[in-house]
């Protein structure tokens, strides 16, 4: 179980259903500030509260603590629909499905990756270089 993967999953489902933290709270019977410290990787949910998102939010628990994605589902489904035949390895579709899983969970990230699709190539690729620096950088703290 990624951690930091349950943490930002209850948020997602959240916002998803959108609920705010205190009507969750209420639909668990727990304070508001509960939820908050979960969303936030400060405390993990025990089992019995695990079980319980994974009822409301309709998802199994393997999906909800990151074992499964969505999007593993999606492009597993879509491989066998197109029957796709391709060179590449698991590990490449493993990869893909942990961006595209990262990217649909995080809207800002998602509306500003869709904003540079409609630049053109050469302000994309200058954009890909201020990333990697920013990204390289912030290793180093």
């Amino acid at each position: 179980m990624l951690l930091n993967q349950l943490s930002t999953n209850i948020k997602y489902y959240r916002t998803r259903n959108n609920w705010t933290q205190q009507q969750l709270a209420d639909k668990l019977s727990i304070s508001r500030s509960v939820i908050a410290k979960w969303e936030n990787g400060d405390v993990t949910p025990d089992l019995h509260a695990v079980v319980n998102l994974s009822l409301i939010f309709e998802q199994s628990i393997d999906h909800l603590v990151g074992n499964e994605t969505e999007i593993n589902q999606q492009l597993s489904e879509f491989q066998q629909l197109y029957q796709a035949k391709t060179n590449q390895s698991s590990e490449y579709y493993n990869e893909l499905v942990l961006v595209s899983d990262y990217i649909t969970k995080h809207p800002i990230l998602k509306e500003q990756v869709q904003r540079m699709q409609q630049l053109p190539i050469k302000k994309q690729k200058a954009i890909h270089r201020i990333l990697k620096s920013l990204i390289t950088e912030t290793k180093h703290f």
